[in-house]
């Protein structure tokens, strides 16, 4: 099968982050096997989750990794003119849900197993997949950290996000929080006999965006993103069971993405502290208006001081060119905090990710399936 082939087939199993992806990891096991692969499957410790890592050569440390994510954004509540499990070929266009992100790079990391098995290299190629990066990368933590026990970690890593097959040395970190707020529940003709947890909240929903205002205009900047400064966003909230009674629970989910060097993590202990010496003393009697704060979900930055004769190499090789840092999250990040060089250069755009009648190019795809072999074959330049 080609790319286009393997593509048609993967993109049919529904693996929204929320669902199982135990049907697709089999299928890819199954034909990575029969390619004569060597593939072993990571399974979460307590959901029907698979990670898998394919290696084409001798099962040992080092060579070059291609890294993508099995799971996709959910479907439903768009508006899809065609079924999203189903591949359509429309004018050169590849439409499905998870086309560009990121089972078409997938389908070209697949389709590459037979002709790297008749190169015969001198190190291994891995494929490495996860199940968990559209909610919080945990699978790609634990992937590594399981390479790392087993001393399997390759000398290099290429996290196939959609990038226009340019090469991306840069991404911003992404922090996910979720904040809850418990009141005392009353009755709304009288305000004062209750603690509304709504109204917590949304006090420090206001704090929250009064601090990204300041960040917008006083920095730090890094002129490689768009926007140049770090940024959060509060992209759920919710309280209240009726407009009568006043709401004794209330929460939101934030999100912040800092550029290299500023760290989340302050963002969030500042929230923290804001909470609890301001809103909270203000909020009642002492222990009536609690918080809870927890961290769900962490992707470290990609820095370019640690991949820079990688992103030479790569952009040497194929001919390409070095696009600017990336604000969106990826995995690239726990890759290179486990030690491994790497970076991002993927096929298609990321302006079609997360859409409704997502597609990618077929041309992309055309130009992916040739680079991967391509880079295989150059890679003991780089002393693979």
């Amino acid at each position: 099968m080609d790319c286009v082939d393997i593509l048609e087939r993967i993109v049919a199993f529904d693996t929204a982050s929320s669902r199982s992806n135990r049907e697709l990891a089999r299928f890819i096991a199954q034909y990575a096997n029969e390619q004569g692969a060597h593939v072993r499957t990571l399974k979460h410790p307590e959901m029907d989750k698979h990670a898998l890592h394919i290696v084409v050569g001798g099962v040992r440390g080092g060579g070059l990794a291609f890294a993508g994510h099995l799971d996709t954004v959910p479907a439903e509540g768009q508006a899809w003119t065609s079924d999203p499990f189903v591949l359509m070929r429309r004018e050169g266009r590849l439409q499905a849900r998870g086309a560009t992100d990121m089972k078409g790079f997938v389908a070209c990391c697949l389709a590459a197993i037979p002709e790297l098995r008749q190169m015969d290299l001198a190190f291994p190629i891995h494929i490495l997949l996860t199940y968990d990066e559209e909610v919080n990368a945990e699978s790609a933590r634990l992937l590594a950290a399981d390479l790392a026990d087993l001393s399997l970690l390759p000398a290099a890593c290429i996290v196939g996000e959609p990038t226009g097959m340019r090469v991306v040395t840069d991404q911003k970190s992404k922090l996910v929080a979720l904040v809850r707020a418990t009141g005392r529940p009353g009755h709304s003709s009288n305000p004062v006999a209750g603690i509304n947890a709504i109204d917590a909240v949304a006090r420090a929903v206001a704090w929250l965006g009064a601090q990204a205002r300041a960040v917008a205009g006083d920095g730090p900047f890094d002129p490689l993103f768009a926007p140049p400064y770090s940024t959060m966003n509060v992209g759920r909230i919710w309280g209240g069971i009726s407009v009568n009674i006043i709401p004794e629970l209330a929460g939101f989910e934030v999100e912040w993405r800092g550029v290299p060097g500023d760290v989340p993590q302050r963002s969030l202990a500042a929230l923290s502290d804001h909470i609890h010496n301001v809103i909270v003393p203000s909020s009642g009697e002492e222990g009536e208006c609690a918080f809870s704060i927890s961290e769900i979900g962490w992707y470290p930055p990609l820095s370019r001081g640690g991949n820079a004769a990688l992103a030479d190499w790569v952009c040497g090789t194929l001919g390409v060119e070095r696009d600017g840092g990336v604000s969106y999250a990826t995995e690239a990040g726990v890759y290179q905090q486990a030690g491994i060089a790497t970076i991002i250069c993927g096929p298609g755009s990321i302006a079609q990710a997360h859409k409704p009648d997502e597609w990618i190019d077929g041309a992309q795809l055309d130009a992916c399936a040739r680079a991967i072999p391509a880079l295989s074959a150059a890679f003991g330049a780089l002393g693979g």
